[in-house]
Protein backbone atom coordinates (compact mmCIF):
# COMPACT_ATOMS: atom_id res chain seq x y z
CA UNK A 1 0.00 0.00 0.00
CA UNK A 2 1.30 3.38 -0.89
CA UNK A 3 2.70 5.88 1.73
CA UNK A 4 -0.80 8.32 0.50
CA UNK A 5 -3.24 5.56 0.58
CA UNK A 6 -1.59 4.69 4.47
CA UNK A 7 -2.26 8.48 5.26
CA UNK A 8 -6.01 8.18 3.88
CA UNK A 9 -6.67 5.28 6.21
CA UNK A 10 -4.97 6.55 9.10
CA UNK A 11 -7.22 9.95 8.91
CA UNK A 12 -10.17 7.63 8.48
CA UNK A 13 -9.12 5.98 11.74
CA UNK A 14 -8.68 9.43 13.56
CA UNK A 15 -12.40 10.32 11.74
CA UNK A 16 -13.94 7.58 13.54
CA UNK A 17 -12.48 7.87 16.85
CA UNK A 18 -13.16 11.51 17.28
CA UNK A 19 -16.83 10.50 16.01
CA UNK A 20 -17.46 7.70 18.40
CA UNK A 21 -19.48 8.40 21.62
CA UNK A 22 -18.06 7.93 24.64
CA UNK A 23 -19.02 6.42 27.91
CA UNK A 24 -17.81 7.79 31.13
CA UNK A 25 -18.38 6.02 34.62
CA UNK A 26 -18.33 8.62 36.48
CA UNK A 27 -18.08 8.38 40.84
CA UNK A 28 -20.24 11.16 42.51
CA UNK A 29 -20.09 11.58 46.09
CA UNK A 30 -21.33 9.84 48.70
CA UNK A 31 -22.90 12.66 50.94
CA UNK A 32 -20.97 15.72 50.51
CA UNK A 33 -21.54 17.62 47.29
CA UNK A 34 -18.31 19.16 48.18
CA UNK A 35 -16.21 15.94 47.12
CA UNK A 36 -17.18 15.97 43.49
CA UNK A 37 -13.60 15.90 42.00
CA UNK A 38 -12.47 18.73 39.32
CA UNK A 39 -12.72 16.05 36.40
CA UNK A 40 -15.94 14.88 37.82
CA UNK A 41 -17.27 18.55 36.85
CA UNK A 42 -15.64 18.52 34.35
CA UNK A 43 -17.18 15.57 32.32
CA UNK A 44 -20.48 16.24 33.60
CA UNK A 45 -20.31 19.87 32.19
CA UNK A 46 -19.54 18.84 28.93
CA UNK A 47 -21.19 15.68 27.97
CA UNK A 48 -24.12 15.20 25.80
CA UNK A 49 -26.54 13.43 28.20
CA UNK A 50 -26.16 12.09 31.82
CA UNK A 51 -28.11 8.45 32.52
CA UNK A 52 -28.73 8.45 36.05
CA UNK A 53 -30.68 6.05 38.58
CA UNK A 54 -32.51 9.18 39.99
CA UNK A 55 -33.45 12.31 38.40
CA UNK A 56 -33.78 13.71 41.21
CA UNK A 57 -30.58 13.30 42.93
CA UNK A 58 -28.38 14.02 40.34
CA UNK A 59 -30.68 17.49 39.88
CA UNK A 60 -29.41 18.21 43.40
CA UNK A 61 -25.35 17.15 42.26
CA UNK A 62 -25.61 19.69 39.43
CA UNK A 63 -27.14 22.29 40.67
CA UNK A 64 -24.41 22.40 43.30
CA UNK A 65 -21.79 22.94 40.07
CA UNK A 66 -24.38 25.27 38.10
CA UNK A 67 -24.65 22.08 35.38
CA UNK A 68 -27.52 21.88 33.32
CA UNK A 69 -27.42 18.95 30.76
CA UNK A 70 -30.36 16.05 29.72
CA UNK A 71 -30.91 13.37 32.12
CA UNK A 72 -32.26 10.17 31.08
CA UNK A 73 -33.71 8.03 33.98
CA UNK A 74 -31.67 4.73 34.35
CA UNK A 75 -33.00 2.78 37.57
CA UNK A 76 -32.77 -1.19 38.00
CA UNK A 77 -36.38 -1.81 36.13
CA UNK A 78 -35.34 -0.05 33.11
CA UNK A 79 -31.24 -0.49 32.53
CA UNK A 80 -32.58 -3.72 29.84
CA UNK A 81 -35.15 -1.58 27.60
CA UNK A 82 -32.91 1.62 27.61
CA UNK A 83 -29.58 0.66 26.80
CA UNK A 84 -31.04 0.70 23.10
CA UNK A 85 -31.56 4.43 23.42
CA UNK A 86 -28.25 5.44 24.99
CA UNK A 87 -26.19 3.10 22.32
CA UNK A 88 -27.91 4.96 19.76
CA UNK A 89 -27.23 8.33 21.15
CA UNK A 90 -23.48 7.41 21.28
CA UNK A 91 -23.64 5.92 17.80
CA UNK A 92 -24.38 9.51 16.28
CA UNK A 93 -20.82 10.78 18.47
CA UNK A 94 -22.93 11.81 21.23
CA UNK A 95 -20.68 11.73 24.44
CA UNK A 96 -22.63 9.96 27.41
CA UNK A 97 -22.22 9.76 31.25
CA UNK A 98 -23.04 7.46 33.38
CA UNK A 99 -23.78 7.73 37.02
CA UNK A 100 -25.27 6.29 40.20
CA UNK A 101 -26.75 8.08 43.06
CA UNK A 102 -23.77 8.13 45.33
CA UNK A 103 -20.48 6.44 44.48
CA UNK A 104 -18.94 4.40 41.59
CA UNK A 105 -21.97 3.04 39.32
CA UNK A 106 -22.51 -0.75 39.17
CA UNK A 107 -21.48 -1.68 42.47
CA UNK A 108 -24.37 -2.67 44.05
CA UNK A 109 -26.77 0.00 41.18
CA UNK A 110 -27.39 -0.41 37.56
CA UNK A 111 -24.85 0.23 34.30
CA UNK A 112 -23.55 -3.19 34.06
CA UNK A 113 -25.47 -4.24 31.08
CA UNK A 114 -24.71 -0.76 29.58
CA UNK A 115 -21.12 -1.10 29.84
CA UNK A 116 -21.18 -4.71 28.36
CA UNK A 117 -23.21 -3.65 25.35
CA UNK A 118 -21.23 -0.43 24.93
CA UNK A 119 -18.04 -2.59 24.97
CA UNK A 120 -19.17 -4.67 22.67
CA UNK A 121 -20.55 -1.96 20.17
CA UNK A 122 -16.80 -0.79 20.08
CA UNK A 123 -17.40 2.44 22.34
CA UNK A 124 -14.49 3.77 23.94
CA UNK A 125 -15.50 3.45 28.13
CA UNK A 126 -13.96 5.75 30.28
CA UNK A 127 -13.70 5.54 34.06
CA UNK A 128 -13.71 8.48 36.46
CA UNK A 129 -12.67 7.46 39.74
CA UNK A 130 -14.46 8.34 42.23
CA UNK A 131 -15.90 8.19 46.57
CA UNK A 132 -16.60 4.62 47.42
CA UNK A 133 -18.95 3.83 50.46
CA UNK A 134 -17.26 0.30 50.56
CA UNK A 135 -13.77 1.59 51.07
CA UNK A 136 -14.65 4.72 53.26
CA UNK A 137 -16.43 2.59 55.50
CA UNK A 138 -13.67 -0.01 56.09
CA UNK A 139 -11.42 3.21 56.85
CA UNK A 140 -13.78 4.51 59.16
CA UNK A 141 -14.07 1.47 61.41
CA UNK A 142 -10.41 0.45 61.56
CA UNK A 143 -10.61 -3.28 60.93
CA UNK A 144 -7.16 -4.58 59.67
CA UNK A 145 -8.41 -4.27 55.63
CA UNK A 146 -4.97 -5.51 53.84
CA UNK A 147 -7.92 -7.76 51.82
CA UNK A 148 -11.32 -7.61 52.41
CA UNK A 149 -15.11 -9.20 50.83
CA UNK A 150 -17.80 -6.71 49.35
CA UNK A 151 -20.65 -8.57 49.18
CA UNK A 152 -23.96 -6.58 48.55
CA UNK A 153 -27.06 -6.51 50.44
CA UNK A 154 -27.88 -9.59 52.20
CA UNK A 155 -31.12 -11.17 51.43
CA UNK A 156 -34.54 -10.57 52.79
CA UNK A 157 -35.41 -13.53 54.57
CA UNK A 158 -34.16 -14.41 57.92
CA UNK A 159 -32.93 -17.89 57.08
CA UNK A 160 -31.30 -16.82 53.78
CA UNK A 161 -29.66 -13.92 55.75
CA UNK A 162 -28.37 -16.46 57.74
CA UNK A 163 -27.06 -18.51 55.12
CA UNK A 164 -25.80 -15.82 53.79
CA UNK A 165 -23.50 -14.68 56.62
CA UNK A 166 -22.44 -18.28 56.94
CA UNK A 167 -21.63 -18.58 53.07
CA UNK A 168 -19.53 -15.17 53.46
CA UNK A 169 -18.10 -14.62 57.03
CA UNK A 170 -14.40 -15.98 57.58
CA UNK A 171 -12.08 -15.50 60.10
CA UNK A 172 -9.93 -12.54 59.90
CA UNK A 173 -12.00 -10.58 56.60
CA UNK A 174 -13.65 -7.52 56.47
CA UNK A 175 -16.96 -8.35 54.93
CA UNK A 176 -18.81 -4.95 53.82
CA UNK A 177 -22.63 -5.13 52.74
CA UNK A 178 -25.33 -2.33 52.42
CA UNK A 179 -28.55 -2.62 54.51
CA UNK A 180 -31.78 -0.79 54.50
CA UNK A 181 -33.38 1.08 57.51
CA UNK A 182 -36.21 -1.35 57.62
CA UNK A 183 -34.65 -4.71 58.28
CA UNK A 184 -30.79 -3.27 59.61
CA UNK A 185 -31.93 -4.53 63.28
CA UNK A 186 -33.58 -7.53 62.01
CA UNK A 187 -30.18 -8.55 60.28
CA UNK A 188 -27.95 -7.24 63.11
CA UNK A 189 -30.22 -10.15 65.08
CA UNK A 190 -29.61 -12.67 62.86
CA UNK A 191 -26.09 -11.98 62.36
CA UNK A 192 -25.82 -12.48 66.03
CA UNK A 193 -27.31 -15.63 65.95
CA UNK A 194 -25.07 -17.23 63.52
CA UNK A 195 -21.75 -15.03 65.12
CA UNK A 196 -22.46 -14.18 68.38
CA UNK A 197 -18.78 -12.50 68.65
CA UNK A 198 -18.25 -10.84 65.56
CA UNK A 199 -16.98 -7.73 65.63
CA UNK A 200 -19.86 -5.13 63.99
CA UNK A 201 -18.69 -1.31 62.59
CA UNK A 202 -21.84 0.84 61.58
CA UNK A 203 -21.64 3.64 59.55
CA UNK A 204 -24.55 5.96 58.32
CA UNK A 205 -24.60 8.73 56.57
CA UNK A 206 -20.94 9.02 55.77
CA UNK A 207 -19.06 12.25 54.88
CA UNK A 208 -22.52 14.43 55.69
CA UNK A 209 -22.87 16.70 59.00
CA UNK A 210 -24.32 14.00 61.45
CA UNK A 211 -22.19 10.91 60.23
CA UNK A 212 -22.45 8.10 62.62
CA UNK A 213 -19.71 5.38 63.04
CA UNK A 214 -20.69 2.35 65.77
CA UNK A 215 -18.23 0.06 66.15
CA UNK A 216 -18.10 -2.98 69.22
CA UNK A 217 -18.93 -6.92 69.39
CA UNK A 218 -22.35 -7.33 67.77
CA UNK A 219 -24.44 -7.79 70.99
CA UNK A 220 -23.68 -4.54 71.88
CA UNK A 221 -24.12 -2.65 68.38
CA UNK A 222 -27.73 -4.58 68.80
CA UNK A 223 -28.12 -3.22 71.76
CA UNK A 224 -27.57 0.34 70.95
CA UNK A 225 -29.73 0.56 67.87
CA UNK A 226 -32.65 -2.29 68.25
CA UNK A 227 -34.97 0.19 70.09
CA UNK A 228 -33.77 3.25 67.52
CA UNK A 229 -35.50 4.11 64.22
CA UNK A 230 -32.98 3.96 62.04
CA UNK A 231 -33.46 5.66 58.43
CA UNK A 232 -31.44 5.81 55.51
CA UNK A 233 -29.11 3.16 53.94
CA UNK A 234 -26.61 1.58 56.06
CA UNK A 235 -23.12 0.27 55.58
CA UNK A 236 -22.24 -2.80 57.61
CA UNK A 237 -18.79 -4.32 58.54
CA UNK A 238 -18.35 -7.43 60.42
CA UNK A 239 -14.95 -8.79 60.99
CA UNK A 240 -14.67 -12.09 62.64
CA UNK A 241 -11.04 -12.26 64.38
CA UNK A 242 -10.75 -16.00 64.88
CA UNK A 243 -11.47 -18.88 63.32
CA UNK A 244 -12.37 -20.28 67.00
CA UNK A 245 -15.35 -17.78 66.87
CA UNK A 246 -16.82 -19.48 63.74
CA UNK A 247 -16.37 -22.87 65.12
CA UNK A 248 -18.58 -21.96 68.31
CA UNK A 249 -20.93 -20.50 65.47
CA UNK A 250 -21.41 -24.07 64.14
Amino acid sequence: MKDAELSQVGQSVDKNLQEAGVLYICGTPIGNLDDASFRLIQVLGNVDLIVCEDTRRTRKLLARYDIRKPLLAFYEHVEKQRTGMVLEQMSRGKSVALVSDAGMPLISDPGAHLVKQARESGFHIVAVPGPSAVTTALALVGFPSSHFIFAGFPPRKSKKRQEFFSQWIRPQVPVVFFESPHRLVKTLDDLMSVFPSIQVGLCHEMTKAYESVMVGPVTEVYGQIKDSEAKGEWVVVVYLESSQDQEEAG
